[in-house]
């Protein structure tokens, strides 16, 4: 028997209290670390649903604007937008993009520098926007 903060324990106890504590104290970190990050942010009293970009799909899918949280300027988002048949009104052939395409908007960009491009424009994503787990919903 060993003497320790819960009183007398078996060693096999004293290891059981330990991995706890570790356990705890990992909690804590990462609950720090997210905190750190605004992986959890309360928006109105209710707290942001963090996604992956599988999930980022099925949202666009929806009709609905998302973006990263790890992305540095706010105001950003990116949107699908369905494709159109050629046989549109007003003759515009030329102009019609027939498949569906995700845009980046950037026009609602809040920044400090005037020459920050306020455009939107077709967007791919990079391997780190694909693996990335800090995909929000935006309206």
């Amino acid at each position: 028997m060993r003497h320790t903060e819960y009183g007398y324990v078996s060693p096999a106890e004293n290891h059981c209290y330990r991995d706890l504590e570790r356990w705890l104290a990992d909690k804590k970190k990462r609950e720090r670390r997210a905190k750190k990050h605004g992986a959890f942010s309360l928006d109105k009293n209710k707290e942001e649903a963090i996604m992956n970009f599988g999930e980022v799909l099925e949202e666009l899918k929806r009709g609905n604007c998302v973006a990263r949280k790890g992305w540095n300027g706010k105001g950003i988002f990116i949107k699908l937008k369905k494709g159109e048949s050629l046989n549109t009104p007003n003759n515009r052939f030329n102009e019609v993009m027939t498949h569906d395409f995700i845009y980046i908007d950037t026009t609602g960009l809040r920044t400090n520098n005037p020459n920050a491009p306020m455009d939107r424009v077709p967007w791919l994503a990079s391997q780190t926007d694909m693996l990335a787990d800090d995909w929000v919903v935006v309206e």
